[in-house]
Parts: structure tokens; C-alpha cells; sequence
């Protein structure tokens, strides 16, 4: 099974800007719904007004945009290492890039990272901030602690 995570966030973007946005970020390749780069889909969309996620409101953001990433299960460790880091820095820049609230969640569940008041801050009990090699030096500098978990 692959490992997924997803973006909420409210950034006022259309499918098309967020899609051509991640693919740029990723180095990878639009492929009809979906962008495409190594061990790593991503499907990036502008968000129907009635379908948003409840971790925006009980975060206290609107829900506008949704990236879903993907990491392949075929791939090798390292490239799966890769890729998060790659997920990782596309979200990085995204709230760099736009003024928007959003969360990141593991599985759909679980908050790694956030930007809701204020500059992005990451769960200190997130494993893969010190296993994955190079994500230490990924995150240097933001504000580490442990985030509510609203959704387990």
C-alpha cells in the first residue's frame, strides 16, 4: 500500500494554478489529473465548496485546495526518502509562496506539519523528521512542537 499524505489549505487557487505549481516545485510532469515525479503522484485540486475536510474548520481555516501525495510502495527506500523530502519542500514552498492556513496530514489523520497562526510549525513527534535522511536540515529553523492530533 502506498503511504499518502494530503494538503489542506486555504489558498485561493484554481485546479490548473496549484497542479502547474506542484509540478514546477516537484520537477515533475502533468499527467492529466495528477503530476507525476519519481517515487511520488501528487493530485493537486481547487476544492468544491461542499466537499472541504473538517480538519479546516477545526482548525479554524477555509478549505479551498487539496494536494494528495503519494509515495510508491514499488519504490526503493531511498527513493521513497526522496520523495518525502521532495513533499516536503513542495509544502514549504507553497506556504512561502501563498498566504494560506493549512495542515498536512499523514494517512489522513495524523498532523505533521501546520501553518494556521503564523509561520509553519512541525510535530516534534513525527519520526521521520530525524529518520529520513536530509529532512533534519529541511526543517531547520521552524518552530518544533508537539500538535494536536483532533482527527486519532
Amino acid at each position: 500500500m502506498a503511504m499518502e499524505y494530503v494538503l489542506y489549505a486555504s489558498a485561493d487557487l484554481t485546479t490548473e494554478k496549484f497542479s502547474t505549481f506542484i509540478a514546477n516545485a516537484t520537477g515533475g510532469e502533468v499527467l492529466g489529473n495528477f503530476v507525476r515525479s519519481d517515487a511520488l503522484d501528487v493530485t493537486a485540486r481547487e476544492e468544491d465548496p461542499d466537499e472541504v475536510s473538517p480538519i479546516a474548520g477545526i482548525l479554524g481555516f477555509e478549505h479551498r485546495v487539496t494536494a494528495t501525495f503519494r509515495l510508491s510502495n514499488r519504490a526503493t527506500e531511498e527513493a521513497r526518502d526522496e520523495a518525502t523530502r521532495t513533499m516536503i519542500r513542495v509544502v514549504l514552498a507553497f506556504f512561502n509562496d501563498y498566504p494560506a492556513y493549512g495542515v498536512l496530514l499523514f494517512n489522513n489523520e495524523r498532523v505533521i506539519l501546520q501553518r494556521v497562526d503564523g509561520p509553519v510549525v512541525i510535530d516534534s513527534s513525527w519520526e521521520d523528521w530525524a529518520e529520513v535522511p536530509g529532512m533534519q536540515h529541511l526543517v531547520a529553523g521552524l518552530e518544533r512542537r508537539h500538535l494536536a492530533q483532533p482527527l486519532l
